[in-house]
């Protein structure tokens, strides 16, 4: 019996970190690209949340002035939540000055922080288009994002789209390893696109219809409350690669265990918000790909801590050592197959990353680090010791238009 389960528990393991992504590249590779209408234009407004970004707000709104859709088909609202800097005046610079007219861009104030789900609620409110995109004031669109996207919402059955979170900074430690990590995100998103909708959006580059969202002011995670919000309405959740956003990575291991642990609290505290739509809605998304791509994620540092309780309870050399050795040798010949779908069948020019052997222990680090950081999201969850107003990586608010070029 132990034998059973130790091998049930690997693959648990092996599936989470390599066999899913696998599957979801074969997948991709042999689904039929949906064909896209450009001609589709509907309006749309843009919210940026903002606490304290002066420092790159201006470049902010420069980027999104300069996409590449019809001027009279979008807006920007900037919602300010009690920021003590000039942010304000400085959107205002934006909003006074008539040669910023078209597209119109709108300064909303709310008077205290109560988190990003709060301040998209405020926004909403004010939003003239029927589809609503949310993204940061540290990131950077591609000027065609817009175009990309807007033409999935012809299909009455989309309810929300994602694009493609691109790291800039790759050339760093920390960095590099999360380029990966995204790299391989991306693989899944189009995968779980074909099979069915994302696991979930992109927080800095989605965008969805007006009407069917209300965000849950108590979740951290807004974006994986939408992408389960507008599932559990009968909607398809779709991802657009091709729409890409560009995001300084956090440099320091300080605040990349804050953004990680806050993104791991907000999905175990997701899933037990809409548990009971988990259980009585099937579909592949609640039977495959949320499960695969999102829960066995919070589960995996208690699947290996399992799998050395058995080791240590059966204490037999022989089943340990051939244990092992399968293990490692499936791991490794999924993870050649996954890397070989990559660079030659999945095409991400627009990447900044390239995977190397030499970056491997960068990764290793990168993964042991989030398995440790998802222990504490439990901790931290069961307790109740979190909020939900957001810390921002100071790393990360450089000049965005500067980095790009």
């Amino acid at each position: 019996m132990v034998i059973e389960i130790l091998y049930l528990l690997s693959f648990l393991f092996i599936w989470q970190f390599v066999g899913y992504p696998a599957f979801t590249a074969v997948v991709s590779y042999f689904s039929k690209p949906c064909e896209k209408d450009y001609n589709y234009k509907p309006f749309v407004s843009i919210l940026i949340a903002t606490y304290n970004e002066e420092s790159v707000i201006a470049s902010r709104l420069k980027n999104l002035l300069e996409l590449d859709y019809p001027r009279n088909k979008y807006e920007i609202l900037v919602i300010n939540s009690g920021s003590t800097d000039n942010t304000s005046s400085i959107v205002e610079s934006f909003t006074n000055c008539p040669k910023f007219s078209n597209p119109s861009i709108k300064l909303i104030e709310e008077d205290e922080r109560n988190g990003k789900a709060s301040a998209i609620n405020l926004g909403q409110k004010y939003a003239r288009g029927d589809i609503i995109l949310i993204t940061d004031a540290n990131s950077l669109y591609d000027r065609s994002a817009l175009r990309e996207i807007m033409p999935h919402f012809k299909d009455p059955s989309v309810g929300a789209v994602s694009g493609k979170y691109i790291v800039s900074n790759p050339y760093r430690a920390l960095p590099a390893s999360e380029a990966f990590y995204w790299e391989i995100e991306s693989i899944m998103f189009s995968g779980e696109s074909y099979l069915d909708s994302v696991s979930t959006v992109i927080g800095t580059i989605s965008a969805w219809r007006k009407e069917l969202m209300n965000f849950n002011k108590k979740t951290l995670s807004e974006d994986l409350d939408m992408t389960i919000q507008v599932r559990s309405k009968g909607y398809k959740i779709k991802y657009e690669p091709e729409a890409t956003v560009y995001e300084l990575s956090a440099i320091t291991s300080e605040e990349q265990i804050k953004q990680r642990k806050r993104i791991c609290i907000g999905t175990i505290q997701n899933f037990f918000l809409h548990i009971r739509f988990f259980l009585t809605y099937p579909s592949l998304f609640t039977y495959v790909i949320f499960p695969s791509h999102k829960m066995l994620t919070m589960f995996s540092p208690f699947v290996l801590l399992s799998i050395l309780f058995l080791y240590a309870f059966s204490w037999d050399l022989k089943v340990i050592v051939f244990h092992l050795m399968i293990s490692i040798s499936v791991f490794i010949l999924i993870f050649i197959l996954l890397m070989f779908l990559k660079s030659g069948f999945i095409k991400n020019t627009k990447t900044k990353y390239k995977f190397s052997i030499s970056a491997t222990p960068k990764i290793v680090y990168y993964v042991l680090l989030n398995e440790y950081l998802i222990l504490l999201a439990w901790f931290d969850f069961i307790f109740d010791n979190y909020s939900v107003l957001w810390e921002r990586a100071d790393s990360t608010r450089q000049d965005i238009l500067t980095q790009e070029g």
